[in-house]
């Protein structure tokens, strides 16, 4: 596979993550180079035959803009621009989300509003293939005029500067270019500015983000669908002709999941009859799952839309438009380079995994919760136990407070940075996104939710264990009227037989299942299976450390293998 930079057609994110995650190769159509070099000559033409100030071309930047630069100086200009702007701090970003951000101003740059050299696409393009990859700090940007900081670390790297990562071993830039056959790029006017003049670094943590969010949402369903399933409840909630009438997108899209996920369980066909259970309703936690989920889905669908409109679009300070004559002289200095369009997106996006992660939470604290959790028994502990091993044992009780913990952690992560401006640049730059603080932790946040789902599953695959091993499920179906007389009688008799004892009596009202009953829907048996088969949750028999196989479980969901297992049976079609 070859991902083709081609100004006449449009990225994908599903190419976005490939480069940034599979390290497929990156071509640029030699019909886009010709078309940058030939839009090149053109602006250099009208700049060095105008005596007219041009910003990024001829002027200092920033509030510098009123600074003349000779041209002597025009090289050294971009040289130390992106020199003084790599000052980002903090943790070095994941590589993926570096090679995101490259491939993205890339992309942008190729769309010919520019005005640079084709040689700045060829170079990015030929050190992701080479996998030369900058260490760009997380921190630094505020998400206007670019991501100023992030990029310009990007930048230093193009120029042969810095330190760069090859095969996960820092090196410096320059010996990585020199052994990857890449030759370092001399900026000269106005491509300096060109690489750091874009939100690539925040568009590539959203755009990412966006991406495995997609997969965490549809692990949330099957989660919902087994849940639904070992708690006895109906499918009813998620009929397509029931959420016809209140048709929200995304909703009316999880419903149809999580119904067709659900389809020829013999568990649920077992309780069908309401003669069975008696249970009139569940929780909100199941009962409006869809509905919660749904919302989550419009989110990232909302998100997905715009950003595949940021990914294909020209981000940049000044803009090369045509004049009347079709030539890109026409330098317009604007504020294509701003991040809100962007930063608003990354917080729909963490609203979505808050709201996902909040309602998994709610469900784990019911899986141990023995009045509400349907005859699973105190904490999830196995059945087989004596009293005496019953009394020293924990059980599954202590995942409920990683989930809390997790769940509290993101929620504190979920502030809306994009809503607390602070002026920068002497006021010439008043009110920027602060998106890219949002996108970074929004994608930091996203192996806390799959850890979250994690815990579900794992009370779920512990409950659908336990119940296997149960004879019988609850019901609350009305008792005849001579039962409740035999036991008031009984009572009454007992209790006026001692001295300093009272006796009570009650019917424990169950109904038989066979083993074939007691098992879910061919698709969420498969899901469990595969789980069984990679060893990655066994059946807590009796107490043992449990950190190391919530974590493996929690790197399954986060890595899509739910979303695997159950899609060849069930597609989940976004």
């Amino acid at each position: 596979m070859t991902v083709v930079i081609d100004h006449r057609t449009e990225l994908t994110l599903e190419q976005v993550a490939a480069v940034a995650q599979q390290k497929v190769r990156v071509q640029v159509a030699p019909e886009t180079i010709d078309m940058l070099a030939e839009r090149r000559a053109q602006v250099e033409r009208f700049v060095s035959s105008q005596n007219v100030p041009a910003y990024g071309f001829n002027r200092g930047f920033g509030h510098n803009v009123d600074l003349a630069v000779d041209a002597r100086h025009l090289e050294d200009l971009q040289r130390n621009l992106i020199l003084s702007h790599a000052v980002g701090q903090g943790d070095h970003a994941p590589d993926e989300v570096v090679r995101a951000a490259m491939l993205l101003r890339a992309a942008s740059l190729s769309r010919g509003n520019s005005g640079i050299r084709p040689v700045l696409v060829e170079t990015l393009t030929a050190m992701l293939n080479a996998d030369v990859i900058p260490l760009v700090p997380e921190l630094g940007s505020v998400g206007a005029s670019g991501d100023l900081a992030p990029l310009s670390h990007i930048a230093m790297a193009v120029m042969g500067e810095g330190d760069v990562r090859v095969n996960g071993e820092t090196v410096h830039a320059a010996k990585a270019m020199q052994d990857g056959g890449i030759q370092p790029v001399l900026l000269e006017m106005k491509e300096g500015l060109a690489l750091n003049n874009g939100v690539q670094f925040m568009a590539a943590l959203s755009v990412l983000a966006c991406q495995r969010l997609k997969d965490l949402l549809r692990a949330a369903a099957v989660n919902t669908s087994l849940t639904a399933q070992v708690m006895l409840a109906p499918d009813t909630y998620f009929r397509p002709d029931f959420h016809a009438v209140r048709p929200h997108p995304g909703a009316v899209r999880v419903a149809d999941w999580i119904w067709r996920l659900m389809q020829d369980s013999p568990i649920r066909n077992s309780h069908k009859d309401f003669k069975v259970d008696g249970q009139v309703q569940d929780p909100y936690n199941i009962r409006c799952a869809a509905q919660v989920l749904g919302t989550c889905h419009d989110l990232v669908s909302q998100a997905e839309a715009a950003l595949l409109v940021e990914i294909n679009s020209a981000t940049d300070n000044p803009i090369m438009l045509p004049n009347e004559n079709g030539e890109y002289t026409d330098i317009v200095s604007g504020g294509h380079f701003h991040g809100m369009p962007v930063a608003v997106q990354a917080y729909n996006l963490m609203q979505a995994l808050s709201i996902m992660t909040s309602l998994s939470h709610t469900r784990s604290v019911r899986f141990v919760d023995p009045a509400r959790n349907k005859g699973l028994g105190r904490d999830l502990k196995w059945p087989g136990l004596s009293a005496g091993e019953r009394a020293v044992s924990s059980g599954m009780m202590m995942l409920e407070y990683t989930s809390a913990s997790l769940t509290n952690d993101i929620w504190g992560k979920a502030m809306p940075s994009h809503l607390f401006n602070i002026s920068t640049n002497s006021g010439q730059e008043d009110h920027v996104s602060m998106g890219t603080t949002l996108a970074v932790r929004l994608y930091r946040t996203l192996p806390e939710a799959a850890s979250v789902l994690a815990v579900e599953l794992a009370y779920i695959l512990q409950a659908v264990a336990v119940r296997k091993r149960l004879d019988a499920i609850p019901t609350e179906v009305d008792l005849p009227e001579w039962v409740e007389d035999e036991l008031a009688d009984l009572k009454e008799r007992m209790n006026g037989s001692g001295r300093d004892v009272r006796f009570d009596a009650a019917v424990i009202r169950e109904h038989p299942l066979s083993d074939h009953q007691k098992t879910l829907s061919p698709v969420s048996e498969k899901v469990m299976d595969d789980i069984a088969e990679k060893g990655l949750f066994p059946t807590v028999e009796s107490d043992r450390y449990l950190a190391e196989d919530l974590r493996r479980l929690a790197e399954h969901i986060l890595t899509g293998g739910v979303t695997d297992s159950a899609t060849p049976l069930v597609p989940l079609d976004w």
